[in-house]
């Protein structure tokens, strides 16, 4: 149809050159529109069997420079954004004169947590320690399915039953495939040494920084208490901006560190429990 070689030779190139354009503009929007995962310099995916990745964003950065504080002052806890300070429905509570309810009709929870490779973050903006986890569908409640997508740690304990809080508290997080959002807190009082711990202890980063420990293994069953008796209440995030619609289930029953273990956490934080929420008249049970 052309008949000078030339201008053929320069609409084949500018078509080359729109191909390659839209071919890589395409995904990099998409990756735009993610959060970032992990830290460029680990290379570490996680599987999408669930058909997205759940995890909550690590936040861990290069510069360990906390957004929020559990003290009182300009970001302290009274100054919290989002829902933090105007929501009716928030964690963590002090919890009280539960109503009792067997199980069944009360749903029990169903563990099925498998050992998955050490994946470990000191998350200095989140005053936290936190294990991190692949796809899997290790929890089931009234036979729903739910991820576990990070373990955290706090000092004291987040949730007070009858006005105590425990030394510290670990929050299991959990996600449906509709992003919903399930958290499990144990309690932890001071004992014999807890084994898992000890191995997450041995491959804490730096601050701000994550670590994916090739050929560790760690079970969360081993962080369970034996009895899976659990007080239940609808209520939120514990860190800004506090999103509400969270169901949380706290152990009845406490798991043990040793007095070294807890005071190597408090190395890293201590006082990290949000102040105790008020609970507005919501629903409150105890698994009998």
């Amino acid at each position: 149809m052309f008949r000078i070689p030339g201008y053929r030779i320069a609409l084949l190139a500018l078509c080359g050159l729109y191909f390659s354009v839209f071919a890589h503009a395409a995904p990099a929007a998409a990756q735009a529109a993610e959060p970032p995962e992990h830290p460029e310099q680990h290379k570490h995916m996680h599987g999408t069997g669930m058909g997205m990745d759940m995890n909550i964003p690590s936040g861990v950065s290069d510069k360990c420079a906390p957004k929020f504080t559990y003290e009182d002052g300009p970001r302290g806890p009274s100054h919290w954004a989002g829902v933090c300070n105007t929501g009716r429905m928030q964690a963590p509570i002090n919890i009280t004169n539960p109503q009792i309810v067997p199980i069944p009709p009360l749903p029990p929870l169903e563990f099925k947590y498998r050992p998955a490779d050490l994946d470990i973050v000191n998350d200095c903006n989140k005053y936290e320690i936190k294990a991190r986890f692949p796809d899997n569908q290790w929890l089931k409640v009234n036979r729903k399915p739910y991820r576990l997508s990070e373990i955290d740690f706090h000092e004291p304990g987040e949730n007070a039953v009858n006005g105590i809080r425990p030394p510290m508290g670990i929050l299991l997080v959990h996600l449906s495939p509709e992003s919903t959002i399930l958290v499990i807190e144990v309690p932890v009082v001071e004992g014999k040494e807890n084994p898992t711990i000890k191995t997450l202890w041995k491959h804490i980063p730096e601050g701000g920084k994550e670590r994916v420990v090739d050929g560790v293994k760690i079970n969360a069953a081993d962080l369970l208490p034996a009895d899976h008796g659990f007080y239940r209440f609808p209520g939120s995030l514990t860190t800004p901006i506090c999103n509400e619609g969270v169901q949380w289930y706290v152990m009845k029953h406490p798991i043990e560190m040793s007095k070294a273990q807890i005071a190597k956490y408090r190395k890293y934080y201590h006082d990290t429990a949000r102040p105790l929420q008020p609970l507005n008249n919501r629903p409150l049970v105890e698994s009998q």
